[in-house]
């Protein structure tokens, strides 16, 4: 029994090396193997798209445009009349702009194009300067900072130099003609009053209607130009009606003082008469009616109702535009100092 036990223990023994020999041939399971993941593809990298060159055409035409627009400004001014080299130069230029826009149309020009409208734009004001000094020469009046600043401008090669310039000599004479013609404008028309003023004396609104209405008129319109700061118009107005009114009244003094020499000789002829018929009255006295001499009693001519020569007196100090001139004081030469200023601040 022993012996069988044995034998029995001893099989069990070997068919459990023999299955832990099987299994030890066997692999082992990885648990720590993760199952393989799915990479994802690669992007390929797109190249950088060239940069679009901007097209200024559009642009450039505007600008050209503006630049026609000053350039005739400019002449309009009187750049022909007064500065025509500068203006010949700087179509120059122009011409020079338009050929490269012309070539290469989509390129930048802005740059160029306004330093040639800049440069009409100097030209325009330059020439109004010198406009206003021709009106000061013939008002006999200078200015040393306005001239300075014309010679400066025609010797300017930059458009920024030729408009500085150009402004400060247009500053110059503006101040000078508001200034001097201001006080012209005031001491012509209390002139035109005081003329005005000698030909009331004379009846001149009775004797010379016509002209002497026509010569209110002037002095009107020039108290409406001194209200609006036409200043050179107020001048010239005042000094016309001025003249007018000093004409008629040397006219009709002078008619006066004729008529006057002609009475004094009737008279004295009427005396001589007088004297002569009394002394034949006194030889040969008349009697009865004469044939060609009137009843003493008799109207030889019409009742004249004469009317009131104050009548045709124009008053021309009445309107609200003479109210307004006369009121005008300080005003014209504050403004003209102002200007004055502050081209002297420029000039420092």
């Amino acid at each position: 029994m022993k012996k069988t036990f044995l034998a029995i223990f001893g099989i069990a023994i070997i068919s459990a090396f023999i299955s832990c020999g099987s299994t030890a041939t066997l692999e082992p399971e990885n648990k720590n193997t993760a199952e393989p993941v799915e990479q994802p593809e690669e992007k390929k990298e797109e190249a950088p798209a060239e940069p679009v060159a901007e097209d200024f055409s559009q642009a450039n035409q505007a600008l050209l445009e503006q630049a026609e627009k000053a350039r005739l400004a400019a002449i309009e001014a009187g750049a022909e009349k007064y500065f025509p080299d500068k203006l010949s130069e700087t179509d120059k230029i122009f011409e020079g702009v338009k050929k490269e826009v012309s070539e290469n149309p989509s390129s930048d020009y802005s740059e160029k194009i306004k330093d040639v409208i800049k440069r009409y734009e100097a030209l325009a004001t330059a020439s109004l300067a010198k406009e206003m000094k021709e009106k000061a020469d013939e008002f006999g009046l200078s200015d040393p900072n306005g001239e300075k600043a014309l010679s400066d401008f025609e010797a300017s090669t930059a458009s920024s130099d030729m408009n500085d310039n150009a402004k400060k000599a247009l500053a110059a004479y503006s101040a000078l003609l508001l200034q001097k013609l201001g006080e012209m404008a005031k001491s012509e028309r209390s002139a035109a009053l005081e003329a005005k003023k000698n030909a009331d004396s004379v009846k001149a609104g009775v004797a010379k209607k016509t002209e002497y209405k026509a010569a209110s008129d002037t002095f009107k319109k020039a108290d409406s130009s001194f209200v609006t700061k036409d200043l050179e118009g107020a001048y010239k107005g005042y000094r016309s009606a001025k003249n007018s009114f000093t004409s008629l009244y040397e006219e009709i003094k002078e008619k006066r003082a004729q008529a006057q020499a002609a009475i004094e000789r009737a008279k004295k002829r009427v005396s001589e008469a007088e004297s002569y018929t009394v002394e034949a009255d006194s030889i040969a006295p008349l009697t009865g009616e004469v044939a060609g001499i009137e009843k003493e009693d008799a109207v030889l001519l019409e009742a004249d109702n004469f009317a009131n020569p104050d009548d045709a007196v124009i008053n021309v100090e009445d309107t609200a535009e003479a109210k307004a001139a006369a009121a005008i004081d300080n005003a014209v030469n504050s403004a003209a100092n102002a200007l004055d200023s502050a081209i002297k601040g420029d000039a420092k």
